[in-house]
């Protein structure tokens, strides 16, 4: 019989619809629990597409198409080296010249997310061929221990029942001990090892460039970072390439007004906070001296002369502490 692969409606284009999503990944899971001979290489997509055929599911419908492989088109998506799991999740198979901020954006989820859920991944050493497990969503994997419940399990990561359920719509609660783990969205882990002194995060010579210009006052403070003064508006650049996975361009936002972080290939992490002006995105993807913002004085700053560059690392030295 010829090999087809089941083509899922919506998933690219709006990451709002990920409920939805979720809903079409599991009905796909479902048809393979039934014995269908539906190719598990599938290839999820996004878009308005006509469909050939459906299957609902109460008031939800979900509808597919179905073509031969050889007829599919663009086969270098990302997605399509992607093999769904029973439990919701996907396992990814490295290409040649794949970094891990670059696969987290394909599939909109944070550099984290990565890591935490393949404990014995080192960013700077994937090879192609390499399988990685990759959440639906930003978040981490929870391991059920005995006696646990959902209820429990919420209240340990602080969130709703609801949206663990939503982001595990083949999870029954009374059966919560047959499962060996779910997705806990939009989480860190919760038995995580508090940060490291700042003494034994690694040194990293020459990777990280200077963000900016200016009087580097070079004293270390909260979080591992230096303050770079010069004037509102000076440009503010990724000091090495990655990921931007958080950007702020208004509020006091705990202090540091308009921010960006980016994730780094390695796993590391920078911020820039106090920005009059960011000129990136989330999910952009920068390169090392790339312009990102501009100095400014936004959240917790010192006087209306107090135009400076808060920049942090996470997960490395500070090399501009002097």
């Amino acid at each position: 019989m010829t090999i087809f692969n089941v083509l899922f409606l919506s998933y690219l284009n709006k990451p709002t619809d990920s409920q939805r999503d979720r809903r079409l990944l599991g009905s796909y899971l479902e048809a393979l629990q039934e014995g269908s001979d539906y190719s598990a290489s599938s290839v999820l997509l996004r878009g308005d597409w006509s469909v050939d055929a459906g299957f609902s599911s109460g008031a939800q419908e979900t509808r597919f198409v179905i073509i031969e492989s050889s007829k599919l088109l663009n086969t270098n998506n990302p997605l399509s080296n992607t093999l769904p799991t029973r439990e919701g999740l996907l396992i990814y198979k490295v290409q040649e010249g794949d970094n891990l901020s670059r696969i987290a954006a394909n599939f909109g989820i944070s550099l984290n997310t990565i890591l935490w859920a393949n404990e014995n991944l080192r960013a700077s050493l994937i090879r192609p061929g390499q399988e990685i497990t990759i959440l639906p969503v930003t978040g981490v994997l929870h391991q059920i221990e005995e006696g646990e419940t959902i209820e429990s399990i919420a209240n340990q990561y602080n969130l709703s029942v609801e949206k663990i359920l939503n982001a595990n719509p083949n999870l029954i609660p009374a059966k919560l001990s047959l499962s060996s783990t779910i997705i806990i969205p939009d989480s860190r882990p919760s038995r995580s090892a508090g940060l490291s002194s700042l003494s034994s995060l690694p040194n990293l010579p020459g990777y990280f460039a200077i963000p900016t210009t200016g009087w580097n006052w070079g004293r270390l403070h909260n979080y591992n970072a230096v303050d770079i003064a010069n004037a509102c508006g000076t440009p503010i650049y990724a000091a090495a390439e990655g990921l931007v996975v958080e950007e702020r361009s208004s509020g006091w936002n705990d202090g540091y007004g308009g921010y960006i972080v980016l994730e780094h290939p390695n796993g590391t992490r920078t911020k820039y906070a106090h920005n009059s002006r960011n000129t990136v995105s989330v999910g952009d993807y920068v390169l090392k001296g790339d312009q990102i913002g501009l100095i400014g004085n936004t959240g917790y700053t010192h006087g209306p002369t107090g135009c400076h560059l808060h920049f942090e690392i996470k997960g490395a030295r500070n090399p501009f502490v002097k």
